[in-house]
This record gives structure tokens, sequence and C-alpha cells, in this order.
């Protein structure tokens, strides 16, 4: 019985050892139910600014072509209204979209809120006008507005934004808003330059 014990003893200790080497060599595979805190990587502050910047443009256009539409303006300016809305309608459907698709968030930094403050300032004023004063004070905004809209785009949003969707993007609006631009002039008699 004595000789029994011992090897029952001794046969334990062998398995335990088997298995301790196993262990060893093989560990026990990770626990899938862990999580792993990776953080996703962030869009780019001036990815962020470009897009709310074209966000407040946009809906300031929009707002303000349709105010077009609604005075008594020449046929040549309400058509020139009808393609801006129809344009900056599409465009921020697409920044909307790129928002979406690039994990950007649309947000209002200052720069951001004091551009829409300015433009709900310059849609309160000319809606106080009508006929040839609002055409004539409505052409004037679009010229000098599309300007500083490409002066920001080539100064500040093209350099500070880091995703080429989101430069791509900026590069065909600035085609577009250069056309507006262009016929904004010749609706008022400036030289096109």
């Amino acid at each position: 019985m004595i000789v029994t014990n011992y090897l029952c003893a001794f046969a334990t200790g062998i398995a335990l050892a088997a298995v301790s080497g196993a262990i060893a060599q093989n560990p026990a595979p990770p626990d899938r139910t862990e999580t792993v805190n990776t953080p996703a990587p962030q869009p780019a502050a001036g990815d962020a600014e470009a897009l709310s910047t074209l966000v407040v443009v946009n809906k300031h256009e929009i707002a303000a072509a349709e105010l077009a539409q609604s005075k008594e303006v020449d046929a040549a300016t309400r058509d020139y209204a009808k393609m801006l809305e129809h344009d900056h309608r599409a465009n921020l459907e697409k920044v909307e979209n790129l928002s979406k698709l690039t994990k950007t968030p649309i947000a209002e930094s200052p720069d951001v809120a004091e551009l829409k403050r300015k433009a709900a300032a310059d849609r309160d004023a000319l809606a106080k006008l009508d006929g040839k004063a609002f055409q004539n004070a409505y052409l004037d905004a679009m010229v000098k507005g599309h300007a500083e809209v490409l002066s920001k785009i080539d100064d500040k949003l093209l350099p500070g934004s880091t995703d080429a969707a989101v430069q791509q993007h900026l590069r065909s609006t600035r085609e577009s808003v250069s056309r507006h631009l262009a016929k904004a002039k010749e609706l008022r008699g400036a030289p096109a330059q």
C-alpha cells in the first residue's frame, strides 16, 4: 500500500510537471472580451474649420438667393440667384456627406461663429431694400462675398486642410466660387479680371 501511494504520488507529480511545461510553452489565448482602447484617428482641426466654413457660406448664399428671387429684380439677376441657390445647395449636400465620410465634425469655432453673424447681418440689411437698390446691393454683396471666400480658401482653408478628400472639395468649391464671382461682376458691370 505504501508502494501504491508512492507510485500514485509519483505519477501525479509527473503529470503536474508535464501540464506545467505545456502551459509554459503554450500560454492561454488572450481573453477576447477585453477591450483595447486605441484612439480613433481624429480629423485635423483645419479640415473641420474648412467644412464648417463651407456650411455657413452655403447656407448664407442659399438664403440670400432665395431673398433675391422674392424681390423685384431683372431677369438676369433672378437667373443668377437661381443658379447660386442650386449650386450652393449641391455644395452643402456634398459638404455634409464629406463630413460623414471623413468623420469630420461640423463645429462652430470663433471664426465660423463670426462668419455666421456677419452673413446674417448682411442678409438683414439686404432684406430692407427693394427694386434697383436691392439688386445693386445684392450684386455688390455677391462680388464682395465671393471674393472673400476665394481669399479664405486660398489663404486659410486649403493650407490648413490635411484630408485629401476635403482638399479636393475645397479646390472644386474654389472653381465654382470663382465662376460665381465672375458672373456677379459681369452683372454689376465691373471688369471680370
